[in-house]
């Protein structure tokens, strides 16, 4: 009987160990299973526009359009450390893009476009701090942030093709009626 007591206990103590090992496997699978992979990104299905040649010169020289097309393009490759990495550069960036709108290109569809881009900036990065974030949310708000970016590009495109059009307006002469 004497013997049994201690038996008994290396044996409480023994399953218990294995208990926290499963535990622990479990956490690192569904890390494993919330991680955002090259092919993940590459399946989501959206239309990206790219840059006109006549609208190229004035993005180019748009620091902060510059710095999230950067990411953007990172994000392609399954690299969110612009939305993870650094909050304050992230939040200034996204300041910077709103106020720094080239006067060529501020009108009011287009800060529409930035302030749909910012805001699903917003959501991405706060998506991708969030632990309990399921991976389709975040590949759903990912996929969000790569449209917004690229009607963003579509709307400065359709500007200045806009402006490219001439248009002859005819002239009308008034008639003096008696």
């Amino acid at each position: 009987m004497k013997f049994l007591y201690p038996l008994f206990f290396f044996a409480i103590l023994l399953s218990c160990n294995s208990k926290i090992e499963q535990t622990n496997n479990l956490e690192a699978t569904q890390i494993h299973t919330t991680a955002i992979t090259t092919q993940d990104i590459t399946a989501l299905k959206y239309v990206d526009y790219g840059v006109d040649k006549k609208a190229k010169t004035t993005l180019d020289s748009w620091q902060a359009y510059s710095d999230v097309s950067r990411a953007i393009t990172q994000v392609k490759i399954a690299d969110v450390s612009f939305f993870t990495a650094d909050e304050a550069l992230f939040m200034s960036t996204v300041k910077e893009l709103v106020s720094t709108i080239p006067e060529q290109i501020n009108t009011d569809p287009i800060q529409a476009r930035i302030l749909a881009l910012t805001t699903k900036m917003y959501k991405l990065e706060e998506m991708l701090s969030l632990k309990t974030t399921l991976k389709k949310d975040k590949l759903t708000s990912l996929k969000e942030v790569l449209q917004a970016f690229s009607y963003l590009t579509l709307q400065v495109n359709k500007k200045y093709e806009k402006e490219a059009q001439n248009i002859i307006k005819p002239v009308f002469n008034e008639i003096e009626t008696e």
